[in-house]
C-alpha cells in the first residue's frame, strides 16, 4: 500500500522546502503548490489524503481555495488544515468558517506540526470521486465553483437585503421565499416553525396545485418534524397560505417530489424549510449543501420579522380588547385623511361610547365591565368590513375608520352596529344584561372638514348629540 500523500501550498519557496522534507523525512509522499489556484488543481488531480494551505498566497488565498475544495463533491472529505503567520481570532474564525478541519501557526514548533498530519493520518482515508488530470477540465471545474460561490453569496446577500428592509412578516416571507425560486422552481416551498409544543407552518404556491397537492405537502411536512422532533404530538398546529404568481396554467394534480432541510438552533428542532414539486425531486448534492445554509439564514430573516411584528402589534394593540389602542387610530385617521386627499372617494370615523358603562361597573364588578368592553370590541369586529381599523378609544369609547365610505353610508354602518350590540345578550356568570351604544358619525370631504382632527371633533360632536338627544341612537 502506498504511503498517503500530502498536498502542501505555500508561496514561500523556504516554507514549502522544509514542510516538504519534513513529512518526506516522516514517511508521506508529498506534492507542492505555490498559490491557491495551483493548490486546487493538484487537489482535483491527485489522489492526496490531506491539504495544508497557507492563507496568503496569489491568485487565490488559502480561505478561498479551502472553501472551493469542501464544495466539490470529490474533494469535500479530504482534511485541510490553515497554515498561517497570524494567530488572531479574525483568522480563526475564517479559517473554521470556511470548512476547516484544523488551524495551525507557521510559528509552531515544526514537530507540532508533524504531530498534527500523524494524528489526522492515523484516522480513516477520505473516500475520493474519479481524478481529473485534464488541466482543461479542471479550471472548468475551477470556473464552475467560482460561479457558483458567487451565485450562492449573491442570494444570501439577498436574503440580508429583505431581513433589512424591515417588511412585515407577510411582505418578508414572500421576499423570501421567492429569492430562493432561484434554487428551486418549487410549486409549494415551506417554512416551519416549531415552538415548543406548537407548530405554525407557512406555504408559498408558485402555481395552481390542486387542494390534495397542498394537503400532501403539509403531511409530508408533518412527518418530517414528527420525525425531527422526536415523534412528540403538538398541541396547536397553524397553517397560511400565500400565492406568490399569478393564478394561472393547468393545475398540477400530483406533488412530484418533496425535499425537506431541517433546521435546528441549540440541537432542538427549531424548524423546517421544505419544497414540494417536481423540481424538488431533481435537487442536486450542491444545492443540498448550500439549501441547508440557506434555510438557516432564511429562519433567522423570518423569525426576526415575526419578532418585529410582534413588538409592533404590541405597542399599537389595547391590551384588554386586542383592538387598536387610541394613537394608533389617531394616525389611522391621519392616514386616511391623507389617502382621500390624494384619490377619489371618503373617509368616514365612527366615536361608539357604550352607555351607562359605569353601572356596570358599579353593579356587576369590574371584571364584568372588561367582558362587555371585550365582547362590544368582537361585535364591532365582526360587523365591520377587514379594510376598516376599529380601535378603543379610550375607557369604554371606540372609533371605527371606514376607508371609501360616504356619510349616508356611513349613518347605515352605525344605525347597523348600534341595533347588533342593542339586541345582544351580555352574560356574565349567571347574570344576563343588555346595553346600548350612542353613536357619532363624521366623514369627510366635508364642508366644516379639513384636517384629520377636524374630523375626529366633528364625530365628537356628533357623539355629543346622540347622548344628548336620549343615548342609544346615531347622530
Amino acid at each position: 500500500m502506498s504511503a498517503p500523500t500530502v498536498l502542501v501550498a505555500d508561496d514561500s519557496p523556504l516554507v514549502l522546502r522544509m514542510i516538504e522534507k519534513m513529512l518526506q523525512g516522516a514517511g508521506y509522499g508529498v506534492v507542492t503548490a505555490k498559490d491557491g489556484l495551483e493548490a486546487i488543481e493538484k487537489a482535483f488531480a491527485e489522489d492526496v489524503s490531506l491539504v495544508i494551505l497557507d492563507v496568503m498566497m496569489p491568485r487565490m488565498n488559502g480561505y478561498q481555495a479551502c472553501r472551493l475544495l469542501k464544495s466539490e463533491p470529490s474533494t469535500r472529505g479530504v482534511p485541510v488544515v490553515i497554515l498561517t503567520s497570524r494567530d488572531q481570532a479574525g483568522d480563526r474564525f475564517w479559517g473554521l468558517e470556511t470548512g476547516a478541519d484544523h488551524y495551525i501557526t507557521k510559528d509552531a514548533d515544526p514537530q507540532g506540526i508533524l504531530e498534527l498530519v500523524r494524528k489526522i493520518m492515523a484516522g480513516p482515508r477520505p473516500a475520493r470521486g474519479p481524478a481529473r488530470r485534464d488541466s482543461v477540465d479542471i479550471l472548468s471545474r475551477v470556473n464552475d465553483l467560482l460561479d457558483r460561490k458567487l451565485f450562492e453569496t449573491t442570494l444570501l446577500s439577498e436574503l440580508g437585503r429583505v431581513a433589512r428592509s424591515l417588511l412585515n412578516f407577510d411582505e418578508t416571507f414572500a421576499s423570501v421565499m421567492k429569492v430562493l425560486t432561484r434554487v428551486v422552481d418549487f410549486s409549494v416551498g415551506v417554512m416551519a416553525f416549531v415552538d415548543e409544543d406548537e407548530l405554525d407552518t407557512f406555504l408559498a404556491v408558485q402555481r395552481p396545485v390542486a387542494s390534495a397537492v397542498l394537503e400532501e405537502t403539509k403531511a409530508r411536512l408533518l412527518e418530517t418534524v414528527l420525525r425531527e422532533h422526536g415523534g412528540a404530538p403538538f398541541a396547536r398546529v397553524r397553517a397560511r397560505l400565500f400565492t406568490l404568481g399569478p393564478a394561472e396554467g393547468v393545475e398540477e394534480k400530483s406533488l412530484g417530489g418533496f425535499a425537506a432541510f431541517p433546521i435546528r438552533t441549540n440541537q432542538s428542532l427549531s424548524g423546517v424549510l421544505a419544497f414540494g414539486g417536481k423540481a424538488a425531486a431533481r435537487i442536486a448534492g450542491d444545492s443540498e449543501v448550500f439549501l441547508q445554509t440557506a434555510a438557516q439564514q432564511a429562519k433567522i430573516v423570518l423569525e426576526n420579522s415575526r419578532l418585529f411584528d410582534k413588538v409592533k402589534s404590541i405597542s399599537i394593540r389595547d391590551s384588554l380588547t386586542g383592538l387598536f389602542n387610541h394613537r394608533h387610530m389617531i394616525d389611522e385617521v391621519a392616514s386616511e385623511f391623507a389617502r382621500v386627499g390624494r384619490y377619489e372617494g371618503g373617509v368616514s370615523l365612527l366615536m361608539v361610547d357604550i352607555d351607562h358603562f359605569k353601572r356596570v361597573n358599579d353593579e356587576l364588578g369590574h371584571p364584568a365591565g372588561d367582558m362587555v368592553l371585550r365582547e362590544v370590541a368582537r361585535i364591532l369586529k365582526d360587523a365591520l368590513r377587514t379594510v376598516d381599523s376599529i380601535g378603543r378609544y379610550g375607557g369604554e369609547e371606540f372609533a371605527c375608520v371606514l376607508p371609501h365610505t360616504n356619510h349616508e353610508e356611513a349613518l347605515k354602518t352605525a344605525e347597523r352596529l348600534r341595533s347588533a350590540i342593542a339586541e345582544h345578550v351580555f352574560r356574565v356568570g349567571s347574570r344576563e344584561c343588555r346595553i346600548s351604544v350612542s353613536v357619532g358619525v363624521a366623514s369627510y370631504p366635508a364642508p366644516r372638514v379639513d384636517s384629520p382632527d377636524g374630523l375626529l371633533h366633528e364625530a365628537d360632536r356628533a357623539l355629543y348629540r346622540a347622548k344628548e338627544a336620549g343615548r342609544n341612537r346615531v347622530a
